[in-house]
């Protein structure tokens, strides 16, 4: 992303910015506060005053996509025709990013003071391991056999992590956690989180492993 995407980037968030100060002002000062201190939204009525905060969150929604599809667009650039392709530089020092995973255990403690599960999901940064294999593969030509062997990793990941959901699946299927409707969430979310994290962290690790030749 170059100065130029970042800058309009910035001039986006900034105007966000003030349009939501704006309208939340005008709220509060116009309009009891609604939509800026909490409201009971099923008992919600349209009101046209409501305009301005609706459109102010209207346009966070879509600076937020515009700037997603900035970010991937950059991070995943656009084939050149007679151009060489190369992968996104990466340094390996991410791959400690992966340490967020231990996040997840942070669900144990949720679940038993508040009874939620949501932390659990934390557990698909144990992924995040495997940029340290990409970073080591940061600027590669993706020429003909680096594509194979790309296609040949995802596909061994794929299956691995098909085969540890199936194994999933059939231990719920055959009654594990029945009893306890909540248990058996628990089970599926941290399976399925972990899964998920081993099928992105293979896909990179075996990728590295099948270009070393290791």
């Amino acid at each position: 992303m170059n100065k130029k995407q970042v800058r309009r980037l910035v001039i986006l968030w900034v105007a966000c910015a003030v349009l939501l100060a704006a309208a939340s002002a005008y709220s509060l000062l116009c309009n009891s506060g609604r939509w800026v201190q909490p409201m009971d939204l099923s008992r919600y009525v349209f009101s046209v005053k409501d305009l301005p905060m609706l459109a102010a969150g209207g346009c966070i929604a879509l600076c937020a996509v515009y700037t997603a599809a900035a970010v991937i667009r950059a991070a995943f650039p656009a084939k050149r025709n007679g151009e060489p392709r190369y992968t996104r530089t990466v340094p390996p020092v991410f791959g400690w990013c992966g340490l967020l995973g231990f996040l997840g255990f942070g669900g144990f403690w949720s679940y038993q003071a508040q009874r939620g599960i949501f932390p659990f999901i934390f557990f698909i940064f144990f992924g995040f391991f495997g940029l340290f294999f990409e970073g080591k593969l940061s600027h590669t030509l993706r020429d003909e056999m680096f594509e194979a062997n790309r296609r040949r990793a995802q596909l061994t990941a794929f299956k691995t992590g098909f085969a540890l959901l199936f194994a999933v699946i059939w231990l719920v299927g055959m009654g594990m956690f029945s009893r306890n409707v909540e248990w058996c969430a628990i089970f599926m979310l941290i399976a399925v989180s972990l899964i998920y994290a081993l099928v992105l962290f293979l896909s990179s690790y075996l990728l590295y492993r099948y270009e070393k030749e290791e």
